[in-house]
Protein backbone atom coordinates (compact mmCIF):
# COMPACT_ATOMS: atom_id res chain seq x y z
CA UNK A 1 0.00 0.00 0.00
CA UNK A 2 0.93 3.72 -0.82
CA UNK A 3 -0.36 6.38 1.31
CA UNK A 4 1.99 9.89 2.16
CA UNK A 5 0.37 12.68 3.52
CA UNK A 6 1.34 16.22 1.96
CA UNK A 7 0.11 19.53 3.97
CA UNK A 8 -0.25 21.65 0.95
CA UNK A 9 -2.13 25.30 0.35
CA UNK A 10 -2.79 28.41 2.25
CA UNK A 11 -4.88 26.49 4.72
CA UNK A 12 -2.59 23.60 5.54
CA UNK A 13 -4.77 21.12 4.13
CA UNK A 14 -4.13 17.65 3.60
CA UNK A 15 -3.54 15.89 0.39
CA UNK A 16 -2.79 12.70 -0.06
CA UNK A 17 -1.60 10.25 -2.69
CA UNK A 18 -3.22 6.77 -2.11
CA UNK A 19 -2.94 3.31 -4.07
CA UNK A 20 -0.79 0.12 -4.64
CA UNK A 21 2.53 -0.72 -3.71
CA UNK A 22 2.06 -4.00 -6.20
CA UNK A 23 1.09 -1.87 -9.36
CA UNK A 24 2.14 1.29 -8.41
CA UNK A 25 -0.95 2.84 -9.56
CA UNK A 26 -2.41 5.99 -6.80
CA UNK A 27 -5.49 8.29 -6.81
CA UNK A 28 -4.69 11.98 -5.47
CA UNK A 29 -6.47 13.05 -3.38
CA UNK A 30 -7.86 16.90 -2.42
CA UNK A 31 -4.84 18.25 -4.30
CA UNK A 32 -5.13 21.59 -2.26
CA UNK A 33 -1.89 23.79 -3.46
CA UNK A 34 1.39 23.36 -3.91
CA UNK A 35 1.11 21.12 -7.22
CA UNK A 36 4.74 21.19 -7.57
CA UNK A 37 5.35 19.38 -4.22
CA UNK A 38 2.63 16.62 -5.00
CA UNK A 39 3.96 16.27 -8.46
CA UNK A 40 7.58 15.90 -6.91
CA UNK A 41 6.49 13.18 -4.33
CA UNK A 42 4.24 11.51 -7.47
CA UNK A 43 7.35 10.67 -8.87
CA UNK A 44 9.93 9.90 -6.06
CA UNK A 45 7.23 7.20 -4.95
CA UNK A 46 7.55 6.03 -8.60
CA UNK A 47 3.42 5.87 -8.92
CA UNK A 48 1.68 5.85 -11.46
CA UNK A 49 -1.55 8.17 -10.90
CA UNK A 50 -5.26 7.63 -12.26
CA UNK A 51 -7.29 9.92 -10.87
CA UNK A 52 -7.97 12.93 -8.89
CA UNK A 53 -10.51 12.66 -6.39
CA UNK A 54 -12.21 15.38 -4.38
CA UNK A 55 -14.05 14.84 -1.31
CA UNK A 56 -15.90 18.21 -1.61
CA UNK A 57 -14.88 21.31 -3.54
CA UNK A 58 -13.65 24.60 -1.18
CA UNK A 59 -10.75 26.41 -2.31
CA UNK A 60 -8.70 25.01 -0.15
CA UNK A 61 -9.33 21.39 -1.17
CA UNK A 62 -8.87 22.26 -4.81
CA UNK A 63 -6.50 25.04 -5.80
CA UNK A 64 -4.26 22.21 -7.63
CA UNK A 65 -6.48 20.37 -9.37
CA UNK A 66 -6.25 21.93 -12.86
CA UNK A 67 -2.04 21.64 -12.81
CA UNK A 68 -2.43 18.18 -11.37
CA UNK A 69 -4.90 16.99 -14.16
CA UNK A 70 -2.71 18.26 -16.66
CA UNK A 71 0.57 16.94 -15.74
CA UNK A 72 -1.04 13.57 -15.30
CA UNK A 73 -3.66 13.61 -17.87
CA UNK A 74 -5.96 11.80 -14.90
CA UNK A 75 -9.56 12.41 -14.50
CA UNK A 76 -11.33 14.22 -11.95
CA UNK A 77 -13.43 12.47 -10.16
CA UNK A 78 -16.07 14.51 -7.27
CA UNK A 79 -20.23 14.92 -6.47
CA UNK A 80 -22.34 16.30 -8.76
CA UNK A 81 -24.71 17.82 -5.81
CA UNK A 82 -21.13 20.07 -5.23
CA UNK A 83 -20.82 21.67 -9.04
CA UNK A 84 -24.68 21.92 -8.84
CA UNK A 85 -24.39 23.81 -5.60
CA UNK A 86 -21.77 25.93 -6.97
CA UNK A 87 -19.33 25.09 -4.39
CA UNK A 88 -16.93 24.14 -7.15
CA UNK A 89 -17.82 24.41 -10.63
CA UNK A 90 -14.19 25.43 -11.74
CA UNK A 91 -14.02 21.84 -13.80
CA UNK A 92 -16.31 19.38 -14.48
CA UNK A 93 -15.81 16.12 -13.34
CA UNK A 94 -14.93 13.38 -15.97
CA UNK A 95 -16.69 10.97 -13.60
CA UNK A 96 -19.28 11.93 -11.35
CA UNK A 97 -19.56 9.88 -8.18
CA UNK A 98 -22.30 8.53 -6.24
CA UNK A 99 -23.34 6.67 -2.90
CA UNK A 100 -21.76 2.34 -3.65
CA UNK A 101 -19.48 3.75 -6.20
CA UNK A 102 -15.91 1.85 -6.14
CA UNK A 103 -12.60 3.25 -7.53
CA UNK A 104 -10.41 0.32 -8.42
CA UNK A 105 -6.73 1.24 -7.63
CA UNK A 106 -4.75 -1.75 -8.45
CA UNK A 107 -6.19 -4.06 -6.40
CA UNK A 108 -7.32 -1.91 -3.87
CA UNK A 109 -11.49 -1.28 -4.00
CA UNK A 110 -12.35 2.26 -2.75
CA UNK A 111 -15.62 2.75 -1.78
CA UNK A 112 -17.52 5.71 -1.96
CA UNK A 113 -19.98 7.64 0.26
CA UNK A 114 -22.18 10.52 0.11
CA UNK A 115 -21.58 12.53 3.21
CA UNK A 116 -22.95 15.81 3.27
CA UNK A 117 -23.00 18.15 6.18
CA UNK A 118 -19.82 20.10 5.68
CA UNK A 119 -20.98 20.60 1.83
CA UNK A 120 -23.96 19.75 0.17
CA UNK A 121 -21.81 16.99 -1.88
CA UNK A 122 -18.92 15.89 0.70
CA UNK A 123 -17.74 12.42 -0.03
CA UNK A 124 -16.08 9.82 2.14
CA UNK A 125 -13.74 7.55 0.48
CA UNK A 126 -13.02 3.93 2.28
CA UNK A 127 -11.10 0.37 1.99
CA UNK A 128 -11.27 -2.22 3.54
CA UNK A 129 -7.88 -3.35 1.56
CA UNK A 130 -5.31 -1.86 3.95
CA UNK A 131 -2.14 -3.19 5.01
CA UNK A 132 -0.13 -2.16 7.54
CA UNK A 133 2.81 -3.20 9.98
CA UNK A 134 2.38 -5.06 13.28
CA UNK A 135 2.31 -2.30 15.51
CA UNK A 136 -0.89 -1.19 15.35
CA UNK A 137 -3.94 -3.64 14.02
CA UNK A 138 -6.33 -1.96 11.32
CA UNK A 139 -8.79 -2.99 9.55
CA UNK A 140 -9.09 -0.07 6.50
CA UNK A 141 -8.82 3.26 5.97
CA UNK A 142 -11.08 6.09 5.25
CA UNK A 143 -10.55 9.40 3.85
CA UNK A 144 -12.66 11.87 5.77
CA UNK A 145 -12.72 15.41 4.00
CA UNK A 146 -13.59 18.13 6.56
CA UNK A 147 -16.71 15.65 7.83
CA UNK A 148 -14.76 14.60 10.96
CA UNK A 149 -11.37 15.34 12.07
CA UNK A 150 -8.89 13.93 15.17
CA UNK A 151 -11.41 15.00 18.16
CA UNK A 152 -13.35 17.71 16.02
CA UNK A 153 -15.88 17.81 13.40
CA UNK A 154 -15.91 20.16 10.13
CA UNK A 155 -17.61 23.39 9.90
CA UNK A 156 -21.28 23.17 9.02
CA UNK A 157 -21.51 27.38 8.85
CA UNK A 158 -19.95 27.70 5.35
CA UNK A 159 -20.21 27.07 2.13
CA UNK A 160 -23.44 25.37 2.11
CA UNK A 161 -22.90 23.35 5.08
CA UNK A 162 -25.76 21.70 7.73
CA UNK A 163 -25.24 20.74 11.42
CA UNK A 164 -27.99 18.20 11.12
CA UNK A 165 -26.76 16.84 7.86
CA UNK A 166 -23.17 16.40 8.77
CA UNK A 167 -23.94 14.83 12.57
CA UNK A 168 -26.21 12.23 10.36
CA UNK A 169 -23.63 11.69 8.00
CA UNK A 170 -21.19 10.67 10.67
CA UNK A 171 -23.62 8.60 12.35
CA UNK A 172 -24.77 6.74 9.70
CA UNK A 173 -22.08 6.70 6.89
CA UNK A 174 -19.53 6.01 9.66
CA UNK A 175 -19.79 4.92 13.23
CA UNK A 176 -22.93 2.92 12.49
CA UNK A 177 -21.52 1.03 8.80
CA UNK A 178 -21.42 -2.37 9.42
CA UNK A 179 -18.48 -2.38 6.77
CA UNK A 180 -16.36 0.09 8.65
CA UNK A 181 -14.92 -0.85 12.57
CA UNK A 182 -13.56 1.00 15.16
CA UNK A 183 -10.08 -0.50 13.86
CA UNK A 184 -10.64 1.76 10.15
CA UNK A 185 -7.97 4.64 10.20
CA UNK A 186 -9.44 8.16 9.65
CA UNK A 187 -7.50 10.49 7.19
CA UNK A 188 -8.88 13.82 7.23
CA UNK A 189 -8.41 16.95 5.56
CA UNK A 190 -6.88 18.68 8.23
CA UNK A 191 -4.61 17.88 11.30
CA UNK A 192 -3.42 14.35 12.38
CA UNK A 193 -4.62 10.69 11.66
CA UNK A 194 -6.81 9.03 13.88
CA UNK A 195 -9.02 6.16 14.37
CA UNK A 196 -13.08 5.34 13.99
CA UNK A 197 -12.89 4.11 17.65
CA UNK A 198 -10.63 6.65 19.00
CA UNK A 199 -13.09 9.68 17.99
CA UNK A 200 -16.09 7.32 19.49
CA UNK A 201 -14.35 7.23 22.32
CA UNK A 202 -12.40 10.95 22.40
CA UNK A 203 -14.02 13.19 20.06
CA UNK A 204 -16.24 16.30 21.84
CA UNK A 205 -19.00 15.54 19.47
CA UNK A 206 -19.64 12.49 20.18
CA UNK A 207 -22.72 12.58 21.82
CA UNK A 208 -24.27 14.31 19.12
CA UNK A 209 -23.43 11.26 16.43
CA UNK A 210 -23.32 8.15 19.19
Amino acid sequence: MILKRLIVGPLGTNSYIFGSSTTKEVVIIDPGGNPESIIKTVEELGAKPIAVLLTHGHFDHTLAVTKIKRSFDIPLMYSKKEYDSGIYNTKKADRWLNEGDIINVGEITLNVLETPGHSPGSLCFYSKDLRTDDKQKMDGIIFSGDLIFRRSIGRSDIGGGNPNLLFSSIKNKIMNNPEITDNFLICAGHMDTTSVGEERRMNMFKNYFL
